[in-house]
């Protein structure tokens, strides 16, 4: 279990400026083994502490089931840390499989072998109702890559603050970033949506981002230009601030909607083998009493 110093507890969680105490817990978070957990339907009370604790820190927590859960049970693990409002396309069990497909869905870079850029979930869909949180859990891992890495977008916000809080202004305009009209999209037609990529909430920051650059429209100005570059370089260039990890079967990550991304992999050849992860998208944040 992490012991938070009483300095970043007292950290206002909207603040621009941040502590070397709290980069220093952070750090230490994501180096941590994952949350145990005995039973995914039914946490007790020191796997909840350390996700919360993990939660608090890193706005992510990397946990373990001791053996596998079945769709069923990912989803109660779900509710229990507060995520009761899934997002209508998760149609398995209440959770999305993600996996290599070769019908239409191939289309979509989530269901191909290919790396999968940096990104918030959900980024098309509008600020008046957003992804939240979000689960990965693996069920089947690759053959061989395929790694995930989140990164704290508190973190994120800070460290644009710090190098020029103009960045922090100009991605948070209203129409910074435009996602255009989708009517084939796997989950259903969508409509053209523009927002913020940062706002704050009434407990904490959020954020709507994609590092893609096929059918997304930016800001045509030239300080919205210099802070998304600005981004795309920070995001390639703190690793130490990274969680990185090759999720093995029965693990995965819950987090606030953080921004992540998942390296190439190479499939098994055997039938039915193939890496497979339970996806959830919520509505809610993260809320563990």
């Amino acid at each position: 279990m992490v012991s938070l110093s009483p300095k970043y507890c007292c950290v206002n969680r909207l603040s621009t400026k941040f502590s070397d105490q709290r980069l220093d817990d952070y750090r230490a978070v994501i180096a941590l083994p994952p949350v145990d957990i005995a039973d995914p339907s039914a946490l007790n009370h020191q796997e909840l502490t350390e996700l919360r604790e993990r939660i608090l820190v890193a706005n992510f927590a990397h946990y373990r089931c001791a053996e596998s859960a079945s769709d069923t049970a990912v989803l109660e693990f779900c509710r229990q840390v507060g995520l009761q409002t899934i997002h209508p396309s998760e149609i398995t069990g209440g959770l999305k499989r993600i996996e290599v497909s070769y019908d239409s869905k191939a289309r979509y870079i989530p269901y191909t072998n290919s790396e999968l850029n940096w990104h918030t979930d959900g980024y098309y869909y509008p600020k008046s109702n957003p992804v939240r949180s979000m689960l990965l859990h693996c069920v089947r891992p690759a053959r061989k890559g395929g790694a995930t890495e989140l990164i704290n977008h508190e973190i994120v916000y800070a460290l644009l603050a710090q190098k020029n809080p103009e960045y922090i202004t100009a991605l948070s305009r209203a129409d910074v970033m435009t996602i255009p009209a989708n009517m084939q999209a796997p989950d259903g037609p969508r409509e053209a949506q523009s927002g913020p990529v940062f706002w704050q909430g009434p407990d904490r920051i959020y954020m709507r981002y994609t590092t893609r650059r096929q059918n997304i429209l930016w800001r045509q100005d030239p300080l919205s230009h210099e802070a998304v570059e600005a981004l795309v370089e920070l995001l390639k260039q703190c690793t130490d601030l990274m969680f990185h990890r090759q999720l093995r079967a029965s693990e995965g990550v819950l987090s606030n909607n953080t921004p992540h991304r998942r390296e190439p992999f190479h499939e098994s050849t055997e039938k039915d083998q193939g890496r497979l992860f339970y996806r959830g998208r919520f509505h809610d944040s993260v809320h563990i009493p």
